[in-house]
């Protein structure tokens, strides 16, 4: 994978109830804020989150799922995101 691929990807981490977890890498499907904002928007009223990779589809219930980790960047932190989220915290331990 070259440096303009690897620029215009993105990672999910998904971690689950039972304690196992899966990470995806995937092509960035917009450059839009409104668009990631929109299909953010999206995902929030869903109860599923489905991921096609490898030639499959992959279907996880929401209900199974314990976090997702989605890295944003620096444009993306200013996205509106439901009135109680905290923002700029910092990871101290887990």
């Amino acid at each position: 994978m070259d440096l303009d691929t690897l620029v215009n990807h993105r990672t999910i981490t998904v971690r689950f109830m039972d304690g196992t977890k899966i990470s995806f890498d995937f092509p960035e499907a917009s450059d839009s804020l409104q668009a990631k904002q929109f299909k953010l928007e999206e995902f929030f009223l869903g109860q599923h989150l489905v991921i096609e990779a490898e030639g499959a589809l992959m279907v996880f219930p929401v209900a199974n799922i314990k976090s997702i980790e989605i890295p944003i960047s620096k444009s993306e932190a200013h996205m509106k995101l439901p009135a109680h989220t905290i923002r700029d915290a910092r990871i101290i331990g887990s």
